[in-house]
């Protein structure tokens, strides 16, 4: 690990373990619904040692995990059965869910993956591959709910709009247990009216966009949100610093912070749906200071330019600086510290990084910007 990377891992680490692991409920297990195990095509990679590491060192105590996109059918037989196998050698830490694509046996391989011990399902639409709307989601809803198990499915960026097309599923199959990942930004606001009449339909808060996950705590039933961090992308400190610090912006954001990090995922995985609904916990109006939010307008536009490998050509990340000011609390100063750093760091991994696949360049200065953010936006 270089020096600028071990600086920022380190600072990340220091502020969670201050600022926000206090936030969190004393002695709550955390329940991850969404991580990956193994090797990617794209250079991506995860094995079941560092996963379980990264995990209790931040207080999780059960990860969902499947495989990385694979080239065919029987690579996919082969990750669920390694999977499967890593889980079973977890003590109950891992929970292994199975993955296919569309193709010839691709429903079979489910039923033989479940019968062999996954308690799950993972499916990754992508306009180029399929849509929400294929046939194999509807399948796969169908083996879910007679099996009694949750479906995760990817509803970031990269699909088209979904939630009418994956209402009607919901209806036939009211017992299948569906996790839309990356807090559903690919449709989230149809999502957000769907999942409202039907409790099956849940959320989890794998996403780099704050704002993303105070939407869902401000108009989704707290029932409805499950802690993720799409390991390996997400890490822990910045995922666990996004959710509780926007729970902390909702009145009695807190209150719900047990059932968010465990139960909810928890009754998810056994394959039930919550009694009731619970009003969403607001507030819709999102009251930032401008000074904040133009901090964070200018944080949020050095994303992509970090994951696309590019440089601040247009010092994005100065103005961010420039519009925190002087820091006026323990937050602040942190935020201020991780900005300055990640100047350093997206330099260095703009020369010194790996060029395998476009989110692997820049992890570290990513993260620091997620994490200051979060401070700036919600603290």
């Amino acid at each position: 690990m270089t020096e600028p990377v071990a600086a920022g891992t380190a600072l990340i680490e220091r502020c969670h373990r201050e600022l926000i692991a206090p936030l969190l409920p004393a002695g709550q297990p955390l329940w991850d619904v969404h991580a990956h195990l193994g090797e990617d095509d794209d250079g991506s990679a995860l094995d079941a040692e560092l996963l379980l590491s990264q995990a209790r060192q931040f207080g999780v105590s059960r990860t969902f995990v499947f495989p990385f996109r694979q080239s065919g059918p029987d690579a996919y037989r082969d990750r669920n059965d390694a999977v499967i196998a890593a889980a079973a050698g977890s003590d109950g830490e891992l929970i292994p869910l199975c993955r296919v694509e569309p193709g010839e046996g691709d429903v079979a391989e489910l039923e033989r993956a479940i019968h062999a011990g996954a308690r799950g399902i993972k499916l990754h639409p992508l306009t180029g591959r399929f849509e929400v709307g294929h046939r194999l989601v509807a399948a796969a809803l169908a083996v879910a709910e007679e099996r009694g198990v949750p479906v995760l499915l990817h509803a970031g960026r990269g699909i088209a709009t979904f939630a009418a097309e994956l209402e009607p599923m919901l209806v036939r199959h009211p017992g299948a247990q569906v996790i839309l990942a990356h807090a559903g930004i690919g449709d989230q606001e149809a999502a957000i009216d769907v999942a409202a009449r039907h409790a099956n339909l849940v959320f989890d808060v794998a996403v780099w966009n704050l704002l993303d996950i105070r939407a869902l705590v401000a108009r989704v039933a707290p029932e409805q949100i499950l802690y993720g961090t799409d390991a390996p992308y997400y890490g822990h400190a910045c995922s666990q610093a996004k959710l509780m610090l926007a729970l902390g912006s909702a009145p009695d954001g807190t209150l719900h912070a047990r059932e968010m990090l465990w139960g909810n995922a928890a009754r998810v995985a056994e394959g039930h749906s919550p009694d009731a609904l619970s009003e969403p916990i607001g507030p819709v109006a999102a009251a930032v200071d401008y000074r904040r939010l133009r901090a964070h307008e200018y944080l949020l536009a050095c994303v992509p330019l970090v994951w696309t490998c590019q440089p601040d050509l247009l010092k994005a990340l100065p103005l961010a600086r420039h519009a925190v000011g002087a820091p006026e609390n323990a937050e602040l100063e942190a935020a201020c510290e991780m900005i300055d750093l990640a100047a350093t760091c997206w330099a260095h991994e703009l020369e010194q990084g790996s060029r395998r696949e476009v989110l692997s360049l820049s992890w570290t200065t990513f993260r620091l910007l997620e994490f200051a953010d979060a401070l700036i936006y919600c603290s």
